[in-house]
């Protein structure tokens, strides 16, 4: 595992700490108490962040291969 993929993974760790740890059940929350709508944009979010992870680390991989 290179310096960029190491540093990379610890972003995403730190991502999926904000979004999984505090801004999916804050929205959840804030739903649930009628403080707002229904929240559609969290769910493109909190799906998407593992394929872009995955995605984001195979390009860093295939570019390291290519040097």
């Amino acid at each position: 595992m290179s310096k960029s993929e190491k540093k990379w993974r610890r972003i995403y760790i730190a991502l999926y700490i904000f979004v999984y740890g505090i801004y999916v059940p804050y929205n959840l929350l804030m739903w649930l108490g009628g403080e707002e709508g229904f929240p559609i944009a969290m769910f493109p979010i909190a799906i998407g962040l593992p394929f872009m992870k995955k995605n984001h680390i195979n390009s860093i991989r295939e570019k390291e291969q290519n040097v």
